[in-house]
């Protein structure tokens, strides 16, 4: 099961450079009523170990490993790894039926006469061998399962394992002028990214002001389990096609502008252009008879092969007496017609001098693209496109958390984060045929986080 896109890979993003242009401009402030620079640490390293859970889905551990250096005053090296492992269950796309369903996977291909000894895949997948055609020197092993009746499918054969690394270097060109740039990879069991970035940044207005300009190019190469299938045809076990990439290029330009001594504003804007293989290649959608509404059949979904994606942000920063708020928004909208706005609000408490919590409230809602579909009528003819996974649905959904952070001694730090995700579609749209009407076609999402993270400075 791809993993991917994933915001946590662990490499630095685009959107990270603004936040550390944010930072060095606070820097700067107060650097400047300074007689000379105070001692810095020259290396920081950051761990941390995240645990994620949905109700009755998915469940992941990532630990992650970061570290930078201070080469020198005006250069620094930073790199980092990580590592997800999933376990659970997650939508296969189809509706419920009142009646038992069975859904079909390639497993394995083995030589042609080899003694099958295995009866379960995972998931407690019933294993079959697929006839081979004439002349084959192979055979196809198929993985079946049934969903009961009144059940959402999920696909309960669900685990895979994520490796991701990063390097970077940053360096001053000039005492106004900083050149970031840096790669990452990371490895799962059907998918491989690539990607790197260049980043420039300049000081304006007595270190008041920065703006910031990057571009981001990522390779993608998806080679799932059982081959990528043609798109719209009949879900089964048979082995499909040949490995598929994708390529995508990311830009980002932002201003970080000091507004007063306790308030910092950044503004920015994103533009991403993808282009190859978007499917989901275990997705499907259902084909369903228009007046029972039963499933008849399932298809592999399609997307389109271009995506151009727009964002704009807006984030505040104001430090009050002793605590620190920070607000943020952000726009984007694509054309496969997804528009979604996302505002969050976080507030730091200085309980002592470094012993602090933070509780922080994110609001996401979403419209659907243009293709998507909670099914098909078999009466009708096909679109061109077709996608009934839930994340390109409309939805909204509200993330509460708490952060608390606690020194052990002078450089290093301790903290656990915690957060409820809750989201909400309409599982019961107007227009649901026969036996959908009494189906829930979107159930609720309720996830739990938590991340233990150490940093230490030296």
């Amino acid at each position: 099961m791809q993993l991917k896109p994933k915001p946590t890979s662990g490499a630095p993003t685009l959107r990270r450079m603004l936040a550390t242009a944010a930072t060095g401009l606070l820097a700067s402030a107060h650097a400047g009523a300074q007689d000379e620079p105070p001692d810095v640490p020259t290396t920081n390293v950051d761990t941390g170990v995240l645990y994620y859970h949905e109700n009755g889905r998915v469940q992941a551990i990532e630990p992650d490993l970061d570290v930078s250096y201070q080469v020198n005053e005006d250069s620094l090296f930073s790199f980092g790894i990580a590592a997800d492992t999933l376990t659970g269950a997650t939508p296969l796309g189809a509706v419920p039926s009142s009646l038992p369903q069975t859904f079909v996977r390639p497993y394995k291909v083995i030589p042609l006469g080899t003694p099958v000894t295995v009866t379960t895949a995972s998931g407690g997948s019933v294993v079959t061998i697929i006839p081979p055609a004439t002349g084959a020197k192979t055979q196809t092993l198929a993985a079946t399962s049934t969903v009961p009746a009144n059940t959402f499918p999920l696909d309960h054969s669900f685990t895979d394992l994520r490796i991701a690394g990063h390097m970077g270097w940053q360096q001053s060109l000039s005492s106004t002028l900083k050149l970031d740039g840096g790669v990452a990879y990371s490895k799962e069991h059907d998918y491989r990214s690539e990607s790197a970035h260049l980043g420039l940044s300049k000081d304006f207005n007595a270190h008041n002001t920065t703006l910031n300009a990057g571009v981001n190019y990522e390779s993608d190469l998806s080679f799932p389990l059982g081959g990528t299938p043609t798109p719209l045809t009949q879900m089964s076990g048979d082995w499909k096609g040949a490995d598929a990439s994708r390529h995508e290029i990311d830009a980002v330009f932002g201003i970080t502008q000091v507004m007063s001594r306790r308030w910092l504003t950044t503004l920015s804007y994103s533009y991403a252009g993808d282009r190859g293989y978007q499917n989901d290649p275990y997705k499907i959608i259902s084909v369903v008879d228009p007046v029972s509404g039963q499933p008849t059949t399932q298809l592999y979904e399609n997307r389109p092969e271009t995506r151009r994606k727009h964002s704009v942000f807006l984030d505040n920063k104001i430090h009050l007496a002793r605590d620190v708020v920070a607000v943020s928004l952000r726009g984007y909208k694509d054309d496969w017609g997804i528009k979604s706005v996302t505002a969050e609000l976080r507030y730091r408490f200085q309980i002592a001098r470094d012993y602090y919590i933070e509780p922080h409230v994110r609001y996401y809602s979403q419209g659907a693209a243009d293709f998507f579909h909670y099914y098909l009528v078999g009466a009708e003819p096909l679109p061109q496109y077709a996608s009934a996974d839930t994340r390109l649905a409309k939805f909204h959904a509200q993330t509460y958390g708490l952060k608390y952070g606690m020194p052990f001694n002078e450089g290093s730090e301790f903290s656990i984060r915690i957060e409820y995700y809750d989201q909400h579609g309409n599982g019961s749209p107007s227009y649901a045929v026969g036996q959908l009407r009494q189906q829930n076609l979107f159930p609720d999402l309720k996830a739990a986080t938590m991340l233990l993270g150490y940093s230490y400075a030296f």
